[in-house]
């Protein structure tokens, strides 16, 4: 089993608070991993730092090395855009632009020169079939994205990820905003996305990690306390800490 994405000795600050301290962590690919800890553990930053959007925070530094493919995504040399579109992300709260439902997933595949006409219609059915959308939308695909319900809009927004063939999908706490069903939706859309994609979750529910995640690493005041797969951190963790969050007798 590969590593699709790892950081080596990963150090992160802004300014001078250093957030994160030297942490060296694979994701697997084809493989969900969740990030769990508690609030300001540093858990978002990490996940930012994998495909560079902490960059257009002012004086933010890393140190150490992120690795896609082997390829350091920290190189002078590095295309950000094209890093971007490889490595998306999914944000907490659903952010859909002000256009149709059709636009939104068009958008980035259009901008990127990806498609046009009739391969850019089969694009963006493709991808609202790929998140269990296109049935609900498909004949109001020019109806305002911001018409749709939570759970449709975070539905929306990840097929905006698959429409321009990213590789690593980035979700942070992308349930924390919804209701338990929209929550459920999302999570066994996950496992069905993991066939193809590298998923990479932070959450602050256990039992959504318990569920989803094949892979499992806390965080704590911006260290890597325990990683390894989900059903041992769960059932067997070597570290006290960890037991303790888990149980939620800390954190």
């Amino acid at each position: 089993m590969t590593f699709k994405i790892h950081t080596e000795g990963m150090s992160f600050y802004y300014d001078d608070f250093r957030a994160i301290t030297n942490i060296s962590l694979g994701f697997h690919e084809q493989q969900i991993t969740a990030i769990i800890g508690p609030s300001g553990c540093g858990k978002s930053t990490f996940l930012r730092t994998l495909n560079r959007i902490n960059d257009t925070i002012p004086g933010t530094r890393l140190e150490g090395k992120v690795l896609l493919d082997g390829e350091d995504i920290y190189s002078p040399e590095q295309d950000v855009v094209e890093l971007r579109r490889r490595v998306g992300m999914v944000f907490q709260r659903p952010n859909p632009f002000p256009k149709s439902v059709f636009d939104n997933v068009a958008f980035g595949p259009e901008v990127l020169g990806l498609a046009k006409g009739a391969e850019l219609d089969d694009l963006v059915q493709r991808s609202l079939e790929d998140v269990a959308l296109w049935d609900e939308v498909k004949d109001g695909l020019r109806k305002s994205a911001l018409s749709l319900s939570d759970g449709q809009q975070q539905r929306l927004c990840l097929a905006r990820v698959l429409a321009v063939g990213s590789e690593v999908i980035l979700m942070d706490e992308p349930c924390s905003a919804l209701d338990p069903i929209a929550t459920l939706g999302i999570e066994e859309l996950m496992r069905e996305l993991a066939e193809t994609y590298t998923i990479i979750i932070v959450t602050h529910s256990m039992q959504q990690a318990a569920r989803v995640s094949d892979w499992t690493g806390l965080f704590w005041l911006g260290e890597l306390v325990e990683f390894g797969l989900t059903k041992e951190i769960f059932t067997r963790p070597k570290e006290k800490r960890t037991e303790y969050y888990i149980t939620g007798r800390v954190g």
